[in-house]
Protein backbone atom coordinates (compact mmCIF):
# COMPACT_ATOMS: atom_id res chain seq x y z
CA UNK A 1 0.00 0.00 0.00
CA UNK A 2 1.74 3.44 -0.84
CA UNK A 3 1.42 6.59 0.69
CA UNK A 4 1.72 10.22 -0.04
CA UNK A 5 3.63 11.99 2.28
CA UNK A 6 4.46 15.41 1.80
CA UNK A 7 7.42 17.21 3.20
CA UNK A 8 6.09 20.76 2.98
CA UNK A 9 5.04 22.45 6.41
CA UNK A 10 1.40 21.75 7.29
CA UNK A 11 1.19 25.79 6.97
CA UNK A 12 2.17 25.76 3.09
CA UNK A 13 0.83 22.59 2.26
CA UNK A 14 -2.99 23.91 3.44
CA UNK A 15 -2.32 26.87 1.52
CA UNK A 16 -1.49 24.98 -1.57
CA UNK A 17 -4.97 23.31 -1.05
CA UNK A 18 -6.69 26.12 -0.60
CA UNK A 19 -5.39 27.72 -3.41
CA UNK A 20 -6.24 24.52 -5.86
CA UNK A 21 -9.34 24.53 -4.17
CA UNK A 22 -10.08 28.59 -5.60
CA UNK A 23 -8.60 27.89 -8.84
CA UNK A 24 -11.43 24.78 -9.04
CA UNK A 25 -13.82 27.02 -8.24
CA UNK A 26 -12.63 30.21 -10.40
CA UNK A 27 -12.82 27.47 -13.03
CA UNK A 28 -16.30 26.29 -12.58
CA UNK A 29 -18.30 29.70 -11.90
CA UNK A 30 -15.97 30.64 -15.60
CA UNK A 31 -17.54 27.91 -17.08
CA UNK A 32 -21.49 28.69 -15.59
CA UNK A 33 -20.75 32.59 -16.35
CA UNK A 34 -20.13 31.42 -20.10
CA UNK A 35 -23.26 29.29 -20.19
CA UNK A 36 -24.82 31.94 -18.62
CA UNK A 37 -23.87 34.41 -21.17
CA UNK A 38 -24.71 31.96 -23.85
CA UNK A 39 -28.05 32.09 -22.63
CA UNK A 40 -28.96 35.38 -22.40
CA UNK A 41 -27.30 35.59 -25.83
CA UNK A 42 -29.76 33.26 -27.24
CA UNK A 43 -32.32 34.88 -25.36
CA UNK A 44 -31.83 38.58 -26.45
CA UNK A 45 -31.34 37.17 -30.23
CA UNK A 46 -34.70 34.86 -29.89
CA UNK A 47 -36.17 38.24 -28.43
CA UNK A 48 -35.25 39.57 -31.15
CA UNK A 49 -36.28 37.92 -33.59
CA UNK A 50 -39.69 36.86 -31.90
CA UNK A 51 -40.12 40.97 -32.03
CA UNK A 52 -39.52 41.02 -36.15
CA UNK A 53 -41.67 38.24 -36.69
CA UNK A 54 -44.61 40.18 -34.55
CA UNK A 55 -43.93 43.22 -36.55
CA UNK A 56 -44.53 41.54 -39.72
CA UNK A 57 -47.32 40.05 -38.12
CA UNK A 58 -48.73 43.23 -37.17
CA UNK A 59 -48.06 44.31 -40.35
CA UNK A 60 -49.97 41.92 -42.52
CA UNK A 61 -53.00 41.77 -39.75
CA UNK A 62 -53.20 45.66 -40.35
CA UNK A 63 -53.48 45.22 -44.38
CA UNK A 64 -55.80 42.45 -43.79
CA UNK A 65 -57.92 44.43 -41.86
CA UNK A 66 -57.97 47.17 -44.47
CA UNK A 67 -59.02 44.98 -46.65
CA UNK A 68 -61.94 43.60 -44.89
CA UNK A 69 -63.05 47.22 -44.13
CA UNK A 70 -62.93 47.52 -47.79
CA UNK A 71 -65.25 44.40 -48.78
CA UNK A 72 -67.63 44.94 -46.29
CA UNK A 73 -68.19 48.64 -47.88
CA UNK A 74 -68.29 46.93 -51.17
CA UNK A 75 -70.87 44.72 -49.89
CA UNK A 76 -73.39 47.25 -48.05
CA UNK A 77 -73.07 49.25 -51.61
CA UNK A 78 -74.02 46.67 -53.23
CA UNK A 79 -76.55 45.31 -51.05
CA UNK A 80 -77.94 48.98 -51.04
CA UNK A 81 -78.15 48.91 -55.02
CA UNK A 82 -79.75 45.77 -54.73
CA UNK A 83 -82.38 46.89 -52.54
CA UNK A 84 -82.62 50.03 -55.12
CA UNK A 85 -83.08 47.86 -58.44
CA UNK A 86 -85.28 45.28 -56.76
CA UNK A 87 -87.83 47.97 -56.00
CA UNK A 88 -87.69 49.59 -59.33
CA UNK A 89 -88.10 45.73 -60.78
CA UNK A 90 -91.42 45.84 -58.83
CA UNK A 91 -93.08 48.71 -61.13
CA UNK A 92 -95.31 48.36 -63.84
CA UNK A 93 -94.14 49.72 -67.01
CA UNK A 94 -97.38 51.52 -67.19
CA UNK A 95 -97.11 53.51 -64.15
CA UNK A 96 -94.48 55.93 -64.92
CA UNK A 97 -95.83 57.96 -61.53
CA UNK A 98 -95.08 54.77 -59.35
CA UNK A 99 -91.25 55.11 -61.25
CA UNK A 100 -91.11 58.61 -60.54
CA UNK A 101 -92.13 57.96 -56.41
CA UNK A 102 -89.75 54.79 -56.28
CA UNK A 103 -87.28 56.95 -58.02
CA UNK A 104 -87.77 59.72 -55.33
CA UNK A 105 -87.77 57.57 -51.81
CA UNK A 106 -84.55 56.16 -53.29
CA UNK A 107 -82.77 58.94 -53.81
CA UNK A 108 -83.22 60.18 -50.22
CA UNK A 109 -79.96 60.11 -48.83
CA UNK A 110 -80.02 59.32 -45.11
CA UNK A 111 -77.78 56.68 -43.27
CA UNK A 112 -79.65 56.42 -40.37
CA UNK A 113 -82.72 54.87 -42.17
CA UNK A 114 -82.92 51.43 -43.84
CA UNK A 115 -85.77 50.49 -45.52
CA UNK A 116 -86.41 47.13 -45.75
CA UNK A 117 -89.89 46.79 -47.79
CA UNK A 118 -92.27 48.95 -50.22
CA UNK A 119 -95.94 47.39 -50.96
CA UNK A 120 -97.43 49.36 -53.38
CA UNK A 121 -99.95 47.33 -54.45
CA UNK A 122 -102.78 49.96 -53.90
CA UNK A 123 -101.16 51.87 -56.14
CA UNK A 124 -103.36 52.10 -58.97
CA UNK A 125 -106.27 52.83 -56.69
CA UNK A 126 -105.75 54.64 -54.30
CA UNK A 127 -101.75 55.81 -54.80
CA UNK A 128 -100.74 54.12 -51.89
CA UNK A 129 -97.14 53.14 -50.69
CA UNK A 130 -96.01 51.29 -47.64
CA UNK A 131 -92.80 51.65 -46.00
CA UNK A 132 -91.71 49.76 -43.55
CA UNK A 133 -87.92 49.69 -42.28
CA UNK A 134 -85.38 50.87 -39.19
CA UNK A 135 -83.91 54.09 -38.06
CA UNK A 136 -81.54 54.43 -35.33
CA UNK A 137 -83.35 57.68 -33.75
CA UNK A 138 -86.61 59.36 -33.57
CA UNK A 139 -85.02 62.74 -34.78
CA UNK A 140 -83.64 60.84 -37.86
CA UNK A 141 -87.07 59.43 -38.46
CA UNK A 142 -88.87 62.77 -38.10
CA UNK A 143 -86.28 64.04 -40.49
CA UNK A 144 -87.07 61.28 -43.11
CA UNK A 145 -90.55 61.65 -42.93
CA UNK A 146 -90.59 65.72 -43.76
CA UNK A 147 -87.85 64.41 -46.54
CA UNK A 148 -90.49 62.40 -48.38
CA UNK A 149 -93.24 65.13 -47.63
CA UNK A 150 -91.28 67.25 -49.93
CA UNK A 151 -91.44 64.98 -52.72
CA UNK A 152 -93.77 66.41 -55.43
CA UNK A 153 -96.84 64.81 -55.57
CA UNK A 154 -97.09 63.35 -52.00
CA UNK A 155 -100.04 64.47 -50.49
CA UNK A 156 -100.33 62.88 -46.92
CA UNK A 157 -97.75 60.59 -44.68
CA UNK A 158 -98.76 58.54 -41.92
CA UNK A 159 -97.52 56.32 -38.88
CA UNK A 160 -98.75 53.28 -38.50
CA UNK A 161 -96.26 51.39 -36.58
CA UNK A 162 -93.05 52.76 -34.66
CA UNK A 163 -91.17 50.41 -32.25
CA UNK A 164 -88.47 50.44 -30.59
CA UNK A 165 -85.97 47.70 -29.43
CA UNK A 166 -82.72 47.62 -27.83
CA UNK A 167 -80.10 45.00 -28.83
CA UNK A 168 -76.47 44.84 -27.72
CA UNK A 169 -76.70 48.39 -25.83
CA UNK A 170 -77.90 49.70 -29.51
CA UNK A 171 -81.33 51.27 -29.72
CA UNK A 172 -83.00 50.73 -33.23
CA UNK A 173 -86.91 51.58 -33.67
CA UNK A 174 -88.95 49.49 -36.70
CA UNK A 175 -91.66 51.86 -38.29
CA UNK A 176 -94.08 51.59 -41.06
CA UNK A 177 -94.82 54.31 -42.72
CA UNK A 178 -98.16 54.73 -45.34
CA UNK A 179 -97.63 57.34 -47.82
CA UNK A 180 -100.35 58.82 -50.23
CA UNK A 181 -100.00 60.41 -53.22
CA UNK A 182 -102.25 62.33 -55.29
CA UNK A 183 -103.89 61.49 -58.46
CA UNK A 184 -105.43 58.37 -57.38
CA UNK A 185 -108.60 56.88 -59.52
CA UNK A 186 -111.95 57.70 -58.90
CA UNK A 187 -114.31 55.29 -56.97
CA UNK A 188 -116.13 52.98 -59.11
CA UNK A 189 -120.12 54.13 -59.89
CA UNK A 190 -122.64 51.08 -59.75
CA UNK A 191 -125.21 50.63 -62.69
CA UNK A 192 -127.78 51.95 -60.20
CA UNK A 193 -125.68 54.85 -59.22
CA UNK A 194 -125.74 55.64 -62.62
CA UNK A 195 -129.32 54.96 -63.54
CA UNK A 196 -130.38 57.06 -60.66
CA UNK A 197 -128.50 59.82 -61.51
CA UNK A 198 -130.22 59.79 -65.10
CA UNK A 199 -133.51 60.08 -63.46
Amino acid sequence: MKYKVSLLPEKNRKRINSKKKAEKVKFISLIALCIMLVSLLVTVSMKFLADAVLVKENAKKAEYADVVAEKDAYLAKNQELNNKLTLIDSIQVEEPALYNFVASISNIQHPDVSIEAMDCTDWKSSRTCTLSGTVHSAEAYETYLDQIREIEGVSSVNTSQFISSRVDGVTTYQFIVVVTCSGGKAPAISITDTTAAAQ
